[in-house]
């Protein structure tokens, strides 16, 4: 009887019952649809009856009992002959509820909640769509996700690499065709209330609002009449191009390649924003004293600059714009990176408010998240009541004045 081809399709449909009701008989029968004229005669010969309808229905518990008087073999054991073995699908469906359950309660209490609540949102957006469930390992990838999470924002600036490699063991557990890569970029996203990152630059942007560097190997940091001791062809040219007075991008590998000396005590100036280097360069040419520009978040090769400057016993003072993301970046800065503040107090925001007024410039308002300023305790408080935020490009003329 197992060897009939013509009762195949019976027992295939029998099997599928089967595993959908956990072995359960009653009230669920094995059904072909358009079954063949051969079909049709080996399940009525197997039932001794004859079928009428289009399609051909068959109770379990009259297949079973026909199968125990004519084989001597229950129901169970023929479908497992015929097709394989049988599985428990509510039941597994019910163990795999209850394990998803307690993936999304163990990441509710994750501690990178903790730092970011604002992810309780992206988790219950996550859950909400379903298109985990395509990932069979997603319960590990969204744990390994949430531990890079709890790390940010780094401290002190960090390369994707290194922090996949400090996180989670492997260098390229963060790379963009990773899930976890994917799903980090993801979170970082919604903190920060925009869309899903499209363009590599999009992307290193989310990362450097993080404090991560998401491509150390083209990491730069622009200077402007920086003039290390010549120690080799690298620190020869960053000497050279500031006696030409012109601004020049100094690459992670070079700094890394020779070492950099610096007279003690020497005075450099910081920024956040190149146009304040290009104005430094236009204005004074080769006379501009020794600046550094971090563009943003300070990179890899930005750090790397500033620990020598400080371990050459260099004064660095920083300036940035007054807002929450400058207030963030002169955090780390000042107050993890040893740097001291320039035009960068309370005093100096009053006064580029009072400016903008004066002159009718139209600020914008102040966005996200303001952060405490850790080297002055009212500036944070001044500016949440004054609601606006003071770029560097509004004060220009008065950092210019320092440098002359």
């Amino acid at each position: 009887m197992a060897e009939d081809r013509r009762l195949a399709r019976l027992f295939a449909s029998a099997h599928r019952r089967l595993e959908s009701t956990s072995g359960r008989l009653e009230g669920a029968a094995a059904t072909i649809l358009d079954p063949t004229g051969d079909e049709r005669l080996a399940v009525d010969r197997l039932l001794g009856s004859r079928s009428r309808g289009v399609g051909l229905r068959v109770p379990l518990v009259r297949l079973e009992a026909v199968l125990q008087e004519r084989a001597g073999s229950s129901l169970v054991s023929m479908v497992e002959a015929v097709v394989g073995p049988l599985r428990d699908r509510p039941g597994e469906r019910a163990a795999r509820v209850e394990e998803e359950k307690a993936m999304w309660g163990a990441a509710l209490v994750h501690p990178a909640l903790a730092r970011h609540r604002d992810l309780i949102g992206w988790l219950e957006r996550q859950q909400a769509s379903g298109k985990w469930r395509a990932d069979p390992d997603f319960g590990a990838h969204l744990d390994a996700a949430l531990s890079v999470l709890e790390r940010l924002p780094s401290p002190v600036p960090i390369g994707r690499s290194r922090l996949a490699a400090s996180v989670l063991g492997s260098s390229h557990a963060l790379d963009g065709i990773e899930a976890v890569g994917r799903l980090v970029p993801a979170a970082l996203a919604y903190l920060a209330g925009t869309g899903l990152p499209a363009t590599s630059l999009q992307r290193r942007r989310l990362w450097a609002g993080m404090g991560v560097d998401d491509d150390e190997t083209s990491s730069t940091v622009l200077v402007l009449g920086l003039r290390p001791a010549c120690s080799g062809p690298m620190t020869e040219a960053v000497a050279r191009w500031a006696d030409g007075g012109v601004p020049m991008p100094i690459p992670l590998a070079a700094l890394q390649r020779e070492p950099w000396r610096f007279p003690g005590g020497e005075l450099v100036h910081a920024c956040e924003n190149p146009s304040v280097l290009h104005a430094a360069g236009s204005r004074l040419g080769a006379r501009c004293p020794p600046m550094v520009c971090l563009e943003g978040n300070p990179s890899v090769a930005a750090v790397r600059l500033i620990e020598v400057l400080v371990g050459e016993r260099c004064a660095v003072a920083y300036h940035g714009d007054f807002g929450s993301g400058g207030i963030a970046i002169g955090n780390r800065v000042i107050g993890a990176m040893g740097a001291q503040p320039w035009r960068f107090r309370v005093e100096d925001y009053r006064a580029g408010v009072a400016h903008a007024r004066a002159t009718g410039v139209q600020c914008l308002p102040l966005r996200g998240r303001l952060p405490e300023a850790c080297w002055d305790a009212e500036l944070a408080s001044a500016m949440a009541r004054a609601g606006v935020e003071i770029e560097e490009e509004l004060v220009l003329e008065d950092l210019l004045a320092d440098l002359r």
